[in-house]
């Protein structure tokens, strides 16, 4: 509530609190007082009162005269505070009663100075005593007062509240006359303080709503004009202070809003202002049939510089190219740097013709550029998309992605050329496919439609206990179809999403089949790695870990790397089966004999099982040259210690050829169907 006190109202408070505090508190101690006086005073009244009447009573009661005590109570009734007089001997007969009926108490008859208030009357007793004759007294050795009777007045109240009340306005109309007095003065005082503080007070709600002209000279006198010229040089150095924040401000506005569209290290448009552009310019398609080219642009050998020289040097190449680039565009193109080593070029106004020559000449510059650095020196391509913009294109999305399409066909079809895209163009109807592929699996994950199946190993050689599965992946689109991996997996791997697909079997398999694996050794589950999970420590960091948290999980586990990964990253698939063979695990190298160098570098992969490659199982009873890759790999195989395994068993005369080999598994269609993980697990694995 203090705060939405002005300065007066509080400079008012400050001086009349200690006033009002100090009167309230001699009034009410002087009040106290006095009214405490006036109640002791009326009763040592009706005390003294009640003790002449009862020495004068004593006679009469001695002899009995009524009369007598009458007399004595009409003298003592005329009092005006006397309400009534009674006289009772000792056995408590009434002597004498005057004055109104009231409701006399009982008193103790030997009591001196007994006194009893109620709400309008005050009774006062005192006790009549017959002093013994000498005689006696000496006769019985002591003297000794006798209570013969008592006196009992009833006094009236009333005049002494009178005087209370009178004396109470008194004290009121005094107290109020001092109040006054000290509010006038505390006005008068509060004007003088008041007055310089408000005129400081407005002067710096002026400042504070902008108003830097304000000034106050030395009218307000004392301290306060001090404090008034201290607040002028205030407001005089803010509006200094003011005007240049406000430059600086407009500056920093102007380089936020250029950082804003435009690319720090090379200064092109930026991605997001870019976009911008080629809504514009799909606008004006739309709206006025103009026509624009669109080209997305990477660098072919980009990498090269930043791992040989650093990324300061490919920070450098950048901007220098980039320079270059810029001078041979025309003044209405829009040139951008979308992120990393990828550009993007926007040919306003430019039939699809023009803008193939256009961004011809863009190809040759980069193919012409010659980036010096230190005592190196190095050149660099360019992969083109192209796109036109007209009538019938969509979205800003839709062009981006077809021209980030053809920019890796571009790319994929040899580098250093430019790619047209085309609606009906196979190779990029395939590229658009896989990156919905890639969202669908990302969707798939989060809800919940992917499964894990199996396929049993069927053991060739007589007297092999082991129950050895492969757990192969299926998704389930919205309407409940299962999709099989070649159709999703191929946009798994190029999108970098495998790792994450091996992660999800790998904690499927710990959490759904711990329970079934606990105490069955002879039980293997095989899981495929990826060549791009054997690359990416944070999928070997959580292998690591996970097996580490189950121990006895991993023996019986067999990890499937494929022929080609692992030669790909030799020293990462070398540590990794190093490492985890350690905890148990078993290694399986898949798709053996598709590489070029299979025999060279199997020495040197300690694995477990040899997975031969399917195409040349498939037709081995028909093909004589099949048969002989699939006897000399298991041969070598045999002499290595390595187990052998058969994929595409298709038909029995192939698993009859397999088990005279002396092949140790079989695995195809003909001995098992895939079937849901879950339904092996709830099996205990026995089928």
């Amino acid at each position: 509530m203090m705060h939405r006190l002005g300065i007066r109202a509080r400079v008012l408070l400050l001086a009349m609190l200690p006033i009002a505090v100090i009167s309230v508190a001699l009034s009410w101690y002087f009040i106290s007082s006095r009214l405490q006086d006036m109640d002791r005073a009326i009763e040592d009244q009706g005390l003294a009162m009640a003790r002449q009447l009862a020495q004068a009573c004593e006679y009469g009661l001695f002899i009995g005269e009524a009369r007598l005590l009458e007399d004595l109570a009409r003298g003592l009734r005329k009092h005006e505070a006397v309400l009534s007089v009674r006289i009772t001997d000792r056995d408590g007969r009434v002597w004498v009663q005057l004055g109104p009926s009231l409701q006399l108490p009982a008193l103790d008859i030997a009591a001196e100075g007994s006194l009893l208030r109620t709400r309008d009357v005050l009774f006062v007793s005192e006790p009549v005593r017959s002093e013994p004759l000498s005689i006696a007294a000496d006769e019985l050795g002591e003297a000794l007062p006798r209570t013969v009777g008592q006196v009992t007045l009833g006094i009236s109240l009333e005049p002494t509240r009178a005087r209370q009340r009178q004396m109470l306005f008194n004290s009121f109309l005094l107290s109020s006359v001092v109040l006054v007095a000290a509010v006038l003065m505390a006005l008068r005082l509060g004007r003088d303080i008041v007055r310089p503080i408000g005129q400081l007070a407005q002067t710096v709600e002026k400042i504070g709503q902008g108003n830097l002209q304000v000034r106050l000279g030395g009218e307000l006198g004392g301290e306060f004009s001090i404090l008034g010229q201290g607040i002028t040089r205030m407001a005089e150095e803010l509006r200094g202070f003011y005007e240049t924040l406000q430059s600086r401000i407009q500056e920093a506005t102007a380089k936020l809003s250029w950082q804003a569209s435009h690319d720090p290290l090379t200064g092109l448009t930026n991605r997001v202002e870019f976009g911008i552009q080629v809504d514009k310019a799909l606008r004006t398609a739309v709206e006025e049939g103009r026509r624009h080219t669109l080209v997305f642009m990477d660098l072919d050998q980009f990498k090269v510089v930043n791992d040989t020289s650093g990324h300061k040097a490919g920070d450098e190449l950048l901007r220098q190219l980039s320079a270059q680039l810029k001078q041979a565009l025309r003044s209405t193109d829009v040139l951008a740097r979308l992120g990393g080593d990828e550009f993007g070029v926007l040919f306003h106004d430019c039939e699809v013709d023009v803008g193939l020559r256009l961004a011809e000449g863009l190809r040759r510059v980069v193919e012409g550029f010659r980036f010096h650095y230190g005592d190196r020196v190095y050149s660099v391509g360019v992969s083109m998309g192209l796109v036109e913009i007209d009538a019938g294109s969509h979205s800003v999305g839709e062009l981006l992605s077809a021209a980030d399409a053809a920019c890796y066909a571009a790319k994929e079809g040899g580098r250093n050329r430019i790619h047209r895209y085309h609606v009906e163009d196979k190779e990029l109807l395939r590229r658009r496919g896989e990156m919905e592929w890639a969202s669908r699996i990302t969707q798939a994950l989060d809800a919940g439609r992917m499964q894990l199946y199996c396929q049993y190993l069927q053991p060739l050689r007589e007297g092999d206990g082991a129950k050895h599965y492969e757990l192969l992946l299926r998704m389930v689109d919205p309407n409940e179809n299962v999709i099989p991996p070649m159709a999703f997996l191929p946009a798994a791997e190029r999108y970098q999403l495998a790792a994450m697909l091996d992660a999800w079997v790998l904690d499927q398999v710990i959490e759904h089949c711990a329970g079934m694996l606990e105490g069955r050794p002879e039980v293997i589950l095989s899981i495929n790695i990826s060549g791009a999970s054997l690359g990416d420590e944070g999928f070997q960091t959580h292998l690591r870990q996970r097996l580490a948290e189950h121990p006895r999980v991993a023996s019986n586990l067999c990890l499937e790397i494929t022929e080609t990964a692992a030669i790909a990253n030799l020293d990462n698939a070398l540590q990794l089966i190093s490492d985890l063979r350690a905890l148990g695990c078993r290694f399986a190298l898949d798709d053996f004999g598709s590489g070029l160098s299979s025999f060279a570098y199997l020495r040197s992969l300690p694995v477990d099982y040899l997975k031969i490659d399917g195409t040349f199982v498939r037709d081995m009873h028909h093909d004589p040259v099949d048969a002989a890759m699939v006897e000399a790999i298991h041969k070598v195989a045999r002499l290595m210690g390595v187990r052998t395994v058969a994929e595409y068993v298709e038909d029995e005369a192939t698993a009859l050829m397999l088990k005279r080999m002396g092949v140790d598994y079989a695995q195809g269609y003909h001995i098992h169907r895939p079937q849901p993980l879950d339904e092996i697990c709830a099996g205990g694995a026995t089928d």
